[in-house]
């Protein structure tokens, strides 16, 4: 859940299912069945709320839901058998506890609980800085060392696989681009822009007919992929005809990806790429390349 613990949370409220279901059985004397409804019921009522107030995603719901509704299950299969058996065979070694192979299960799903918990803080919130250096490659650079992300921020690129709509509309949209014929050039003023300072973004916009396309609504967006809190949206001012510019500031060196549009009117036109910012080592321009990735749909990039 959002602002809470994962391994707090969900170690907390299987210890406190347990509890819960052990209070109903052994001091209340309810059946094993009615102490895993009960327990069942009760910890539904004090979960749901606070995941409909601090919502965090399916998975950390699913996974807290599963384990609060599986340990009353399980607990109540475990005493209903138990029960059973006390009933029919009368041994008194039945009565002393639990048979061991339900205690191993009982542990077993502790375990399982706890080791899943740290796997989703781990992809959600990042490691903390003494397992990052004990689990992750060394950086290749000791000036990038301090700014390792191992925290997955959800980005990904024309994420299209969601809906087969979603897909059939970009591809729609695609052809249409293509067929439109715009050419949208530029990049950069400065031929190596460095972190943290204005560097001027230009662009040109022409028709197919090499006409200006002036009087458009055009911006740039800057997303970094190691941290999305950073990312950067611009809209550019038109200079001249069909030029259109802005002074943009990134705040981290290395590979950014961008998303341009232009729009005119009911035309909405795309592209795609990335861009590289520059640091300063020593005096040095230090620029970061970026892997080659997924091509833009006009042109591999701009910079």
């Amino acid at each position: 859940m959002q602002n809470y613990n994962l391994v707090l949370t969900l170690g907390l409220g299987s210890l406190l299912a347990f509890s819960l279901f052990f209070i109903f059985y052994k001091v209340i004397h309810w059946s094993g069945k009615m102490s895993a409804l009960a327990t069942a019921a009760l910890m539904l009522l004090i979960y749901m709320p606070l995941a409909i107030t601090h919502w965090d995603g399916i998975d950390v719901f699913a996974i807290h839901f599963a384990f609060f509704m599986m340990i009353p299950y399980g607990l109540g299969i475990i005493t209903a058998v138990h029960a059973e058996r006390r009933d029919i065979e009368g041994n008194e070694s039945i009565k002393k506890g639990m048979h061991w192979i339900p205690g191993m299960i009982i542990v077993f799903f502790i375990v399982l609980a706890t080791v899943d918990s740290f796997i989703i803080s781990s992809a959600t919130g990042g490691l903390a800085g003494g397992l990052t250096k004990l689990l992750l490659p060394k950086p290749a650079s000791d000036e990038i060392s301090e700014n390792i992300s191992s925290s997955f921020t959800g980005a990904v690129s024309n994420n299209l696989q969601d809906e087969e709509k979603q897909f059939d509309n970009y591809v729609i949209k695609l052809k249409k681009q293509r067929q439109r014929g715009w050419k949208i050039g530029g990049g950069w003023v400065t031929p190596n822009p460095l972190v943290n300072q204005n560097s001027t973004f230009r662009l040109t916009a022409n028709d197919k007919y090499g006409n200006p396309i002036s009087d458009a609504t055009v911006t740039a967006e800057f997303r970094r992929s190691s941290d999305r809190t950073v990312d950067k949206h611009y809209t550019l001012k038109e200079a001249n005809k069909g030029e259109y510019s802005v002074d943009v500031n990134l705040p981290l060196a290395g590979c950014w990806t961008m998303k341009i549009h232009v729009i005119k009117g009911d035309d909405d036109h795309e592209i795609k790429g990335e861009t590289e910012i520059s640091t300063l080592v020593n005096g040095e321009i230090h620029t970061p390349q970026c892997i080659d990735g997924e091509p833009d749909v006009d042109e591999k990039r701009a910079r």
